[in-house]
């Protein structure tokens, strides 16, 4: 509008100075240097407006980005914040596979099939089943959570994905004896080397001692006998070892749970002549002829272990007999069960 107003001054200047003779030219050219300024002047004013408003425009975007960056840094402040106090609220497991590394067993008397574990210090762990067989393992530590908030912890020997297949209550520390709430209450307690030691050797004697070409004291009946090879043979009714319903079986179990390699080898065919089992029926008798001695470990007053190492150990009987001296037998872990190696008597 101001230079349409400029443009229309100068065009009624210009009829008036040529009325009067003057150089209009000259006129047009200082109308011209006039508008050009003028132009130069409004373009000069509106670039100034456009960089105020860049400026304004980019103030206001730092400041945007500068909150942004702010309520950013509260919330990860924020989120920090709670992260560490539901940390530091949430109590720290007390319990772990360590607590169980070692022998267990069920509690019972000498003769009675029960179920044992060993827990080594890799957190693997052996359970050995009364009615044969074995499972093998990892000592994994599950956690309950309550609907009060609290927890409970668990014991759990697992399969290689993590699932449990037995689990055991944690309680008292240091943990002595574990109880399962699955398969029928399970209760183990735990055993010392020495006590695993004292049970082989026990277990060595009794198998000794039935093969002695006497019978022992294995419960038989002497009414029912066989004859093979000239030998004589009596009907076994015992029940220790579960003897009565498997056997020679049982026997042959005992031995290899007892001793390995160049013994079980030796025992293992003096168990071969020691036995025959009739036919059809399976029934079981032991030599009762031509009896000799035999040798015996006495775990009375206990054992002493020596030479002792993840996989091996050495025990020696405290107590001694007057024909054969202490036993001493050496111990190794075959993977599943601590066995005698060898033994001597001194």
């Amino acid at each position: 509008m101001k230079k349409q107003m400029i443009t229309m001054i100068a065009a009624l200047m210009s009829l008036c100075l040529t009325a009067c003779g003057s150089d209009p030219v000259n006129i047009n050219v200082s109308l011209s240097e006039q508008t050009a300024t003028t132009a130069a002047t409004d373009t000069t004013s509106s670039e100034t407006t456009a960089a105020v408003t860049e400026t304004t425009a980019g103030a206001a975007q730092t400041d945007a980005s500068a909150a942004a960056q702010t309520d950013s840094g509260q919330t990860t402040a924020a989120q920090t914040a709670a992260a560490q106090t539901t940390a530091a609220s949430k109590t720290e497991c007390p319990y772990s596979a360590d607590d169980l590394v070692g022998e267990w067993a069920m509690p019972g008397t000498f003769g009675t099939r029960n179920n044992s574990l060993t827990v080594r210090k890799d957190g693997t762990a052996i359970m050995r089943y009364a009615a044969g067989g074995t499972r093998s393992g990892k000592v994994c530590i599950d956690t309950e959570a309550h609907p009060d908030g609290s927890e409970s912890y668990w014991y759990s020997l697992c399969d290689a994905d993590n699932a449990a297949w037995i689990s055991f209550a944690c309680d008292k520390q240091p943990v002595n004896q574990i109880s399962s709430g699955q398969d029928g209450e399970l209760q183990f307690v735990r055993i010392t080397l020495e006590d695993v030691a004292a049970e082989k050797m026990n277990n060595l004697t009794f198998l000794m001692k039935s093969m002695s070409g006497s019978g022992g004291d294995l419960a038989t009946n002497a009414n029912e006998t066989m004859t093979a090879d000239g030998q004589t043979y009596t009907l076994v009714t015992d029940e220790r070892f579960a003897i009565n319903s498997l056997g020679k079986a049982a026997f042959e179990r005992l031995l290899e749970e007892t001793v390995t390699g160049a013994e079980y080898t030796r025992w293992k065919g003096i168990l071969d002549e020691s036995f025959r089992v009739s036919e059809p029926d399976g029934l079981s008798y032991i030599l009762t002829s031509n009896a000799h001695g035999y040798q015996s470990f006495e775990t009375g007053s206990g054992v002493t272990i020596t030479d002792q190492t993840d996989t091996s150990f050495t025990a020696t009987t405290k107590d001694a007999n007057q024909i054969d001296g202490r036993g001493v037998a050496h111990f190794v872990f075959d993977g599943i069960n601590w066995t005698i190696e060898s033994y001597e008597f001194r």
